[in-house]
This record gives C-alpha cells, structure tokens and sequence, in this order.
C-alpha cells in the first residue's frame, strides 16, 4: 500500500512539473495584450483557425491581428510598445522577445499583410534599433525611436512619422523580407517627424519610395483610416524630440552664444556721435502723363495638355490647385478647405457638364470622348458611385466604374484600392452643388486612359 502511494505522489509531482513547465513555455511566447477592440476583430492562429478577440486576451508570437470594416485592436506590448490594427487589416506579429537585461537579444519582427497599423516603439525597440523590423508586401521598415503609420496592399505601400523616424527601402535581393533590422542600399529612404502629414510612397512599378508633400498628401493612411479615440495621442514631446544625427545641437549652442556675446559688447560701445544731416532741397519732378489702364484679357482654367486638344469650359476664374493625379491636375475654389461644410445627410445625383479624355497606346495619343455619366454622393454614409464610359476611334467603349470615400473636412473624394487598374481623385464645391475629378484606367494591354470631368445637380 505504501508503495503505490509512493507511486501515486510520484506521478502526481511529474504532471505538476509538465503542466508548469508547459505554463512557462506559453508565457516566453506572450508578446502582448489586447488593451481595446471594438467591432468585427479576430485573432488568427498558425493553423489559420481564427477565434473572435475580446480584451484581456493574451497575443503571442505567431498570431495575426485581423479586423473587418468595423474593427480596431489595441494591443499593449510586453515592453510598453503599442500596436494599432485599423479597419480592414491584417497584421502578423511574427516574432516578439524582449529582454531588459541585454538588449541584444531583442527582437521584433512584424508583418502588415494588408490595411493600416499603427506603432508606437516601446523599451524594446528604443533599446536595440537594428532588431526591429516591419515588413509589408513591397517594403521593410526599420524605426529610429518612433511613432508611425503604415498602409498596405500588394501595390503600394505608404508610411507617415508622428514622432522620431524611418527608415523605408524596397524589399529585394539586398534588402530580404526574412532578414531582420531597417536595411540601407541605394534605393533607402528617411522620413522624419519635422515632414509632418507627409508620407513615403512605394508602387509596385516603382525601384525607390517616392516622398509626397503634405500639401498633396491626400491619401494618408491617417485619412484612409483614421484612428480611433481610443489610440494614444500623438506626444507633443515625442514629436519635438528628432532622431540622433539630425539636429546640429552645437550650431543650436553656437546661436546661442552669439545672441549674448552681442548683448555684452553692445553694452560696452559708447555713445554714437549725433551728426547733423545736410539740409536737402526738394526738387519736384515734373508732372507724368497718365497712366493708360489696359484691361486684362479674361482667364480661364483647366488641366495641361497637348494642343488641338479640348479644355473644360464654364470654371470660375478664382480657381485653385486641388488634386493631383499623375500628371493631371483639378482645380477649385479659392479657400474651399476653409469653408467647406459637407451635408450630413441625404443624397444626391448628379450629371455630367463638361469632359474630356485621352487614350495613351505607347508613344501614340489620341482623343476620346465620355458619356453615359453618373455620380451619386451618399453624404450620411460619405460614399460616392461613379460610371461612366470612354470611347474612341478604332477603339471598343471602355465602361469605368468606381466607389469610394468622401472626406468631409476639405469635400475630397477618392476611391477605394481593391479597384484594380482604376484612379478616381474628386472633390466638391462649397456648396456641394458641383463636383469634379479626375479618372485614370490602365488596360491588362498596357493602353492607358486618362481624363476630367465636371459634374453638376
């Protein structure tokens, strides 16, 4: 009896060993935590099983963060990092490790398959900079103490800098998806918090990232999902501190002592002797003929083009620069973003009033014509639907059809990315009782279709 109770104790204190032993194997795996989600959210397995997400859930290497139309995940890193999943994304978190007492053996490897994310760099990541890395279909990014946003596809990927810096660079024989760290070859490019609402962006067919302004930056991943309340605000601190190397700080000490070294010897100067100024007698020019007032020829506006091609009548003269697509350029009213005030509610239909368009086959262009129009805007859900259809000599009708969001701040309209080969840029008057874009369409045979319209109700 004594013996089999020995055994029984035995074989009790091993499954308690292996049931421990598996608890501290799951911990090591815990990258982080679930700190907010809200809508359609849901955590995917190496198996690709997904599981809803709710908050408190624990999020381990190997897992993908991913979100419907509705969905955001917060997730709170084992070193005080934070990682935002916006709307429609999915995010690998494909390795995770911190360690506080070497720095060297930190690493952090995530994967932003698709939509936007949003990181903000913890313990980990501000310690040992060259073990980060974020990869996305096109890109690696590498961080210099930071706070960024990354929007995602399988053509283009485009990130902005809220605090510190990035480095981008295209993924590619010198710069592999499976290394870790930011890569440097010719084709790296940086991006700091002082470029502020600008961002990096890399096309497919694109061999660097190109940098877009802010004044054109209108498809931001910040504006194409915009962040929850919930996020961290953007640190005014974090955003004055700028990356090592980039500040010239003695330049800044420099300035600084010439400012008081000015003072002292200004003190130290005596009085300035008061010389008398000659008196100057005043000769009156002899009177001018009048001036001739020629009146200006009236102006007009529109997009460049080549000559003998048409231009779109009936735009006021007090136009300014709006969207840019390519090398076509939208105009609009002067201080629209100021005063601009979208409806917030109800519909409406518009017609088309004036177009015109081109057809580019290799180095040969052509003029086309546009009909069968259609724009509906949905300003309660800030939507459009557009159709329309391009013709042209010697070439079968091409139908073009497109959605997507309306920006209720500045009236801008843009569509959505799953419209493959189509570029619609818009925006509205003041009023919203007129509308214009811009639309491009490249064929699978490389034939490239490009043009403006102008839209009333």
């Amino acid at each position: 009896m004594h013996g089999l109770l020995s055994a029984l104790r035995l074989k009790t204190v091993a499954l308690i060993c292996m049931v421990m032993l598996s608890a501290g194997a799951t911990a090591a795996d815990v990258a982080g935590s679930v700190s907010f989600v809200i809508g359609d959210a849901s955590l995917i397995g190496a198996d690709g099983k997904a599981t809803p997400v709710a908050r408190g859930d624990a999020v381990n290497a190997g897992l993908t963060l991913a979100t419907g139309a509705t969905g955001h995940i917060h997730v709170r890193m084992i070193d005080g990092a934070f990682i935002s999943v916006r709307p429609q994304s999915r995010l690998r978190i494909e390795d995770y490790r911190y360690d506080a007492a070497t720095p060297a053996n930190n690493r952090i490897k995530l994967v932003l398959e698709q939509g936007v994310a949003r990181s903000i760099t913890g313990r980990a990541g501000e310690a040992s900079k060259e073990t980060y890395r974020l990869n996305t279909p096109l890109a690696a990014i590498g961080i210099r103490g930071t706070d960024f946003v990354v929007q995602a596809s399988a053509d283009i990927t485009r990130v902005t800098v809220q605090s510190g810096a990035v480095v981008m660079s295209p993924l590619s024989a010198d710069c592999l998806a499976s290394a870790i760290g930011p890569c440097k070859s010719a084709a790296t490019r940086v991006l700091t918090a002082a470029m502020r609402n600008a961002y990096l962006e890399l096309r497919s067919r694109s061999e660097v990232p190109l940098l877009v302004p802010a004044e054109k930056a209108l498809e931001s991943p910040n504006l194409l999902a915009p962040p929850r309340p919930e996020e961290p605000k953007v640190s005014t601190d974090r955003q004055s501190k700028a990356p090592a190397g980039v500040e010239p700080r003695d330049a800044v000490r420099q300035a600084a002592a010439d400012v008081i070294k000015t003072r002292v010897d200004a003190s130290q100067v005596p009085p300035a002797v008061v010389i008398e100024p000659p008196t100057v007698v005043v000769v009156e020019p002899p009177p001018l003929p009048p001036v001739v007032v020629i009146a200006a020829p009236p102006k007009f506006w529109g997009r460049w083009t080549d000559s003998g091609k048409p231009l779109l009548e009936g735009v006021p003269v007090d136009a300014e620069p709006v969207l840019l697509l390519d090398n076509q350029i939208l105009f609009g009213e002067n201080g629209r973003r100021n005063n601009f005030a979208l409806p917030g509610s109800g519909t409406a239909a518009f017609k088309l009033a004036g177009s015109d368009a081109v057809i580019v086959n290799g180095s040969s262009t052509g003029l086309a014509t546009v009909s069968s129009g259609s724009l509906a805007i949905d300003f309660s859900a800030r939507r459009f639907d557009t159709a329309l259809t391009v013709n042209s000599t010697g070439n079968a009708p091409v139908a073009i059809q497109s959605s997507g969001r309306v920006f209720a701040d500045t009236g801008s309209f843009v569509n959505d990315d799953n419209t493959t080969g189509t570029k619609v840029l818009g925006a509205l008057s003041k009023d919203s009782d007129q509308a214009g874009y811009l639309f491009q369409r490249i064929l699978p045979s490389g034939t490239r279709i490009e043009g403006s319209t102008r839209w009333v109700r």
